[in-house]
Parts: C-alpha cells; sequence; structure tokens
C-alpha cells in the first residue's frame, strides 16, 4: 500500500477512543472523539494552497486528506468548549522512494501553526509520521486491524524532557467519502452533538 491509498482507505467518519499518558504528571486522562476524514486529489485547491504556503512546487503533490475532529478529554473542565478544528495535508512523495516523504500540514499535531513533517509507510502498512518543531518533536504510527479499525499511537517528546504518548482505538461509523467539501460550521452540528 502507498501512503495515497493509505490516506484514501481512511475516508470517512470514524469514533475515537483515546488514552493519554502525561509522563511528567504520572497520571493517565481518557477521550473520545469523533473525526472526519475526506481524500483530498493533487488539484484541490487545500493541496494547491498548503504547496505554496510551504514553497514546494504543487505539481509534485499526489493529494492528501481535509480532516475535521470534535472531541473530550478526561480533564476537560465543565462548560469549556470542545476540543474541535479542522485542518489539510499534503502529501509529497520523495523522487527516489514515494513510500517516504514531506506532509505538508496547515497546522500541527502539537503545536498549533503550519509545519513540514516526513511520512514513511512501514514493512507492516503503517504510517508513520515524524514532526520536529521549534520546542518539542512528535511522532505518529497509524495502522488499519481491518477496513473498520484503525489504530494510532502518539509520543510527544519536548525539548528538555517533558513526555506524552496516547493510543487511539478508531472504529469507522461511515464510509462517506463522496464529498468533495467538509461541511462549514462548527463540527459540533457535523456530529449532533
Amino acid at each position: 500500500m502507498d501512503v495515497m491509498e493509505f490516506f484514501q482507505r481512511s475516508a470517512g467518519r470514524w469514533r475515537s477512543q483515546r488514552a493519554t499518558h502525561h509522563l511528567a504528571f504520572r497520571r493517565a486522562e481518557l477521550g473520545d472523539s469523533c473525526i472526519e476524514v475526506l481524500s483530498l486529489m493533487p488539484h484541490d485547491s487545500r493541496i494547491v494552497a498548503l504547496c505554496e504556503l510551504h514553497g514546494i512546487d504543487p505539481a509534485l503533490a499526489v493529494g492528501g486528506s481535509a480532516v475535521q475532529w470534535l472531541g473530550a478529554m478526561g480533564w476537560d473542565r465543565e462548560g469549556e468548549g470542545g476540543h474541535e478544528g479542522q485542518t489539510a495535508f499534503a502529501i509529497v512523495p520523495d523522487a527516489q522512494d514515494p513510500h517516504q516523504g514531506r506532509l505538508l500540514r496547515e497546522r500541527g499535531y502539537a503545536e498549533i501553526v503550519p509545519v513540514v513533517g516526513r511520512y514513511s509507510m512501514d514493512s507492516d502498512e503503517g504510517l508513520v509520521l515524524t514532526t520536529d518543531y521549534e520546542t518539542m518533536s512528535a511522532q505518529e504510527r497509524f495502522w488499519f486491524a481491518d477496513d473498520s479499525v484503525r489504530f494510532r499511537t502518539s509520543t510527544v517528546k519536548r525539548f528538555g524532557g517533558f513526555s506524552t504518548t496516547s493510543f487511539c482505538a478508531e472504529v469507522r461509523i461511515s464510509q462517506d467519502s463522496t464529498r468533495t467539501h467538509l461541511p462549514q460550521g462548527s463540527a459540533l452540528s457535523l456530529w449532533g452533538w
């Protein structure tokens, strides 16, 4: 499987359950979210805009994804808004090896800034994303148990030693990937919460 096949297989709506371990505090936190993933073709305006944002020729991109999410974590205070947002990714394979390359983001995993990370497809058809930020680094691995179950692990290391690890089990709730755009407005209305 190549990286674009992985992103296309991820298209649809998912329910995600997360366990996050805050190693410095020696505490764990549980969370739940809904995620919608839309596969994007190379000519999509969001892919072109991401390439231009990062100074990369859009002709090198093979596609990507748009992602929208809404979630809640165990430590959230009552009355606080949920964890919601949206972002887009563009995939730019290395010329010598398309199983690895750059992943352009408008919003990073660990810091909310535009960032360029690295992706690679491992020998078990898992997608590994590595991103270095100004004050931390993040590594994520995604893999499928089958077409309706996906797993994800992540490790965030802050320079100075503070780390967070997470494990997510994601179950597909819909495979509707026929849209060309995610709905506008609040993710709350998307999930009916």
